[in-house]
């Protein structure tokens, strides 16, 4: 992970909010409020295409690196079973001592361009400052 990929895009992917996924969120959550919560948290943008390569493309090692804060918000709850878009971007990254904490922005919207949520992603590499691949390489 660089400086230089601040504020650039990480990752694009489409997918859908599967009805089904929300059924088994709520089914898994069991609480009073378990279907409202399934339709705004149903997705991790970091991992939105179930693999850890925004991630690798930064140049973090996963056993090296600790989550630091989650947050999201959000416009409105997903439908189910609508399309969705979703854009990963390095949002900040800095380096602190010897460790380097990079936040990332997933941004989920409709095919339309209406905003859905955002999630802000806090990663800390541990003694990571200084080290990641090139541009050219994480590119």
């Amino acid at each position: 992970m660089i400086p230089e990929l601040k504020g650039k895009v990480l990752k694009t992917h489409k997918t859908r909010a599967y009805a089904a996924y929300m059924k088994d969120l709520e089914a898994t959550l069991g609480t009073p409020s378990a279907a409202e919560t399934a339709r705004v948290a149903l997705f991790f943008g970091v991992t939105i295409a179930r693999d850890f390569d925004v991630l690798e493309k930064m140049g973090m090692v996963l056993n090296e690196t600790l989550m630091g804060g989650h947050e999201i918000t959000w416009t409105r709850p997903f439908e189910p079973d609508e399309e969705v878009e979703v854009t990963v971007t390095l949002a900040d990254v800095q380096d602190r001592g010897k460790n380097r904490i990079a936040v990332i922005e997933s941004r989920f919207q409709t095919p339309g361009g209406e905003e859905i949520q955002r999630q802000y992603s806090t990663f800390v590499h541990l003694g990571g400052a200084g080290r990641g691949k090139t541009a050219e390489a994480a590119a």
